[in-house]
């Protein structure tokens, strides 16, 4: 199966070996990455954007309140390595940008800079199996007093079964490890291609269903993690990325040129939260009023021939 991780340019000499290679490889393995024929294009390989979130109004358990406003910037990327015919390595990078502007409580606005280091690893066991795992610490650095690295990392082990060429399962566990507290979820998702235009996807985060009229359209509809969603200890400036907040909302992405694809996302980001801790206030869990968030993207899918 043919997997083109680059798009289609003009390279010469070494440059154009080594892709050519790469493709080859890939065409000449026993990896299955899909099946069913589907104008939904493959999950991106490389991806910037912007999101920003109206302000939501925070309550506190015991009268205090927050009102916030949350930009991000991120910017991401991922190489895949051909290890045998059976074994594939993914070795990334994430970074990401949030700025919040923060009124009517203790501490003043502030910015979070995170940089990730992902870390994954997939072996077709069988024509039916595959066998999955990743790693991704990150770092988060943000502009509160006393500010000093703050440590997350992510990780988990997953399998997919094949059942037919139109549906998938996935089974694992996840653990997410920060500062703030720890998380260990087990996992069970599934995968339909309904025809060429519509497919209805349960893996999360990422919950949606896909409709694809054409080869250069997509329109999704669906959660995926917020962005706005963080905990933070004013005291140390340590801080962490929570994922147990969601934003629904509609996606469109149109393919511009080649395997680069261009995306407008608009929803409600209310299911959020928000915590807060340090020498000022004591630790408080928020309940967050619903906002309006919309974000603008660029993303290169890699092609499935």
């Amino acid at each position: 199966m043919l997997m083109s991780i680059l798009p289609s340019v003009q390279v010469s000499g070494e440059g154009r070996g080594f892709i050519q290679k790469t493709i080859d490889d890939f065409e000449n393995s026993q990896i299955e990455l899909a099946r069913a024929r589907s104008n939904v294009p493959f999950v991106p390989l490389a991806f910037f954007g912007a999101s920003f979130y109206d302000q939501a109004k925070i309550h506190g358990v015991r009268g205090t309140s927050l009102e916030y406003e949350v930009t991000t910037v991120y910017q991401g990327a991922g190489i895949p390595f051909l290890i045998g015919e059976r074994d594939v390595l993914l070795v990334g990078e994430y970074l990401n940008r949030a700025d919040f502007d923060v009124t009517d409580f203790s501490i003043n606005s502030f910015h979070v800079t995170s940089v990730g280091l992902p870390v994954g690893w997939l072996r077709q066991v069988n024509p039916e199996w595959q066998a999955a795992a990743f790693i991704m610490p990150m770092a988060h650095f943000s502009s509160l007093d006393n500010a000093e690295l703050s440590w997350q990392y992510m990780g988990g082990v997953f399998g997919r079964y094949v059942q037919n060429e139109h549906l998938w399962w996935a089974v694992g566990f996840f653990a997410d490890l920060a500062q703030s507290g720890n998380m260990y979820l087990p996992y069970v998702g599934a995968s339909w291609s309904i025809d060429e235009q519509w497919m209805l996807s349960l893996i999360m985060p990422w919950p949606g269903i896909y409709y694809s009229p054409t080869t250069d359209w997509m329109i999704r509809l669906g959660a995926v993690p917020s962005g706005a969603s963080w905990s933070v200890n004013s005291e140390k400036g340590e801080v962490a990325l929570n994922l147990n907040a969601w934003d629904f909302g509609l996606g469109v992405e149109r393919r511009v040129i080649s395997n680069f694809w261009a995306s407008l996302d608009a929803g409600i980001g209310g299911m959020r939260g928000f915590s807060l801790s340090g020498s000022k206030v004591e630790h408080v869990e928020f309940d967050v009023d619903s906002s309006l968030y919309v974000g603008l993207g660029l993303k290169f899918r890699p092609s499935l021939d």
